[in-house]
């Protein structure tokens, strides 16, 4: 964790030369001052850490410029006085929700964690509802267990708004003869929309409730098809509780199932396929060349890239809380990304998370229907169980 010290110095590093404008998703839309990441550590610097005479107090408008940021670090890895604008804007947001004045929509999902355990306030019971019927069959006569050396942690955006990327990861670890638990209807937020909105307090609690049901399940490895949960796992968890397990990717694991041949594949769907590395993925993590090993073995030369990809990869639009604030300014962005596709020939997106894919989706459908390139958007999971012998 960076002390509040430490982030005052690095809000004072900035020498406003702009160079962050260019990587800036949302600015690259909204071309608002306020709305870049220059923009937002000289509101920080005023609200976080004013001179006599400069303080600026919590309203409605510094609450939309510290929320509509997409925590994409785009603007950390390319800036020359080495700020970490992200980190500065995270501790604007812990204050504005202290003081009560976070977006309201921002305050649901966190109500609906509170008292629901996930972030669109579904039945605890639906979280199974996308399962496949043999595997639902297996876990009503109780022939399904959560103790297993690797346990299945799906995250809420996989289990109540994607119909797909379960039973896919599903197929794809039955068909390598894989032994796994799942939580189920137990499953909990990872608690990620609490720790990007700045209630790390509760965050904390989560976190602890989240690392009871794995250790008593007695797993050795978590999987996680989710981008965001993996990240709290690895770079969130370890802040707040002690993590004694192994923590992949569902990127991970089939990029191991592949290499030990226990996953054989058959040919990919015949179209130009291109990856976008989730931020949560690749700038968060440098996972890079795992996701592409795989499409390549799916789809062989029909794999493209993008012009901007791996590190300089841009974000769809989708992290952050944009989707619940601004849910038209985060297809827009998405919009960016799809063109970006279309412009290699592309027909299918393939990406590593599950928030990625819902937006780009939008994005596709936010393009005027004249002007809309055929474009599919798949999970990583999906195409690969599409093509599993």
């Amino acid at each position: 964790m960076v002390s509040s010290d430490d982030l005052e110095a690095l809000a004072n590093q900035c020498v406003k030369c702009g160079l962050c404008l260019p990587w800036c998703p949302v600015y690259q839309k909204a071309l608002m001052e306020e709305a870049s990441p220059r923009g937002r550590v000289q509101l920080a610097k005023r609200f976080l850490h004013p001179k006599p005479g400069e303080k600026i107090h919590p309203s409605k408008e510094l609450a939309k410029a510290f929320y509509t940021c997409t925590v994409c670090e785009a603007c950390s890895c390319f800036c020359p006085s080495q700020i970490k604008p992200s980190a500065v804007i995270q501790e604007g947001r812990e204050k504005l929700l202290a003081a009560g004045a976070a977006p309201e929509p921002v305050k649901a999902i966190r109500e609906n964690i509170l008292h629901t355990a996930n972030v669109y306030a579904g039945k605890k019971e639906d979280r199974t509802s996308v399962y496949p019927a043999h595997l639902k069959e297996k876990i009503k006569e109780g022939r399904k267990s959560k103790k297993a050396d690797t346990l299945v942690f799906l995250g809420c955006v996989a289990s109540y708004l994607d119909m797909k990327i379960v039973p896919s990861l599903i197929k794809i670890m039955d068909a390598a003869g894989m032994d796994y638990g799942l939580l189920a209807s137990e499953e909990i937020c990872c608690g990620l929309p609490l720790y990007v909105m700045g209630d790390k307090e509760t965050f904390g609690r989560n976190a602890s409730e989240v690392m009871a049901m794995i250790r008593e399940s007695g797993a050795k490895e978590v999987v996680t098809p989710c981008a965001g949960c993996y990240k709290s796992f690895r770079k969130l968890y370890p802040d707040v509780v002690e993590m004694d397990v192994k923590v992949s990717h569902s990127v991970h694991l089939i990029h191991r199932l592949l290499k030990e041949k226990s996953l054989h594949l058959k040919g990919g769907p015949g179209e130009k396929i291109t990856y976008h590395d989730p931020c949560d993925l690749g700038r968060s993590f440098q996972i890079f060349e795992e996701p592409r090993e795989i499409l390549k073995a799916v789809a062989g030369d029909n794999l493209v890239e993008m012009e901007k990809n791996r590190l300089m990869a841009r974000c769809c639009g989708g992290g952050g809380s944009v989707v619940a604030l601004g849910p038209e300014l985060a297809a827009d962005m998405a919009v960016f990304r799809v063109r970006d596709a279309a412009d290699v020939e592309a027909r299918i997106i393939v990406s590593g998370c599950s928030t990625c894919k819902d937006n780009l989706r939008k994005g596709v459908k936010a393009i005027p229907k004249d002007e809309r390139p055929k474009m599919k958007i798949m999970d990583i999971t999906e195409i690969v169980a599409n093509a599993v012998e």
